[in-house]
């Protein structure tokens, strides 16, 4: 990339064109320990969460290549509290789904798998994958990576191929700044459309309904195999007689 490099809140010094940038929020999941926080974290700040129980609906507020950015930590989330006011009270751009570079875990793994269950299937066209590292040669090798890594490959299918990097700490404004043109660019791909609340609640309401025809499914069966039985017993004891 050429040309010298932006400030993320820089005002632009040519008004003659004013561009309007949309505002993005944006819901951070997976392995805490693939980031680094601190003052200097674009995305995160210092708001370390030590602890799954101070997750909170409150996004942190930013202003980030001149879009407004509300970014929802839940990185080390793996309970479902509080997503019911999450999702109705935000409308989430996309899930950045955060993994540490060459050391996929079972955590990981599990990640996907736990945003899928909770927030339904439809959640996959909202998520990019931001594969973080300590040191820029790292990079270099994320394709072998991934062509000798087949789950990292089938997460990366889930979430339609879509991925970035950028490093531990969050606070290269140049892949800040293209990981926002990423979100943007999803943003558009999905024509304008957010995860929001009446998603959720749609395929919350269709999972248990489907919850509840297999219990009556399996209810059903139990019944026949009782009867069926409860039959052969009575018919054993007219041949005994």
């Amino acid at each position: 990339m050429s040309g010298a490099p932006e400030l993320c809140d820089s005002d632009s010094s040519d008004n003659s064109i004013d561009i309007i940038l949309p505002n993005l929020s944006v819901a951070l999941f997976g392995n805490f320990l693939s980031v680094q926080f601190g003052h200097e974290n674009i995305l995160l700040g210092e708001k370390h969460m030590e602890n799954a129980e101070l997750f909170r609906t409150d996004p942190l507020q930013w202003k980030i290549s001149e879009r407004n950015v509300s970014v929802i930590n839940m990185t080390g989330l793996h309970e479902d509290h509080l997503i019911d006011q999450l999702v109705n009270e935000k409308e989430i751009t996309a899930f950045i789904f955060v993994v540490r570079l060459g050391q996929l875990t079972d955590a990981d793994k599990m990640g996907l798998e736990w945003l899928q269950r909770v927030f339904g299937d439809k959640v996959l066209q909202f998520v990019i994958i931001l594969f973080t590292y300590e040191r820029e040669e790292e990079c270099d090798s994320i394709i072998d990576d991934l062509k000798k890594n087949p789950v990292l490959e089938q997460l990366l299918e889930k979430c339609g191929g879509r991925y970035h990097t950028c490093n531990k700490m969050m606070n290269n404004q140049s892949e800040m700044r293209e990981l926002m043109n990423m979100i943007e660019h999803l943003f558009n791909e999905n024509k304008h459309h957010c995860y929001t609340g009446e998603i959720y609640n749609t395929e919350s309401r269709q999972k248990e309904e489907l919850q509840n025809s297999d219990s009556q499914s399996d209810d059903e069966l139990a019944r026949m195999e009782h009867t069926t039985t409860t039959h052969t017993g009575e018919k054993h004891k007219v041949c005994a007689w």
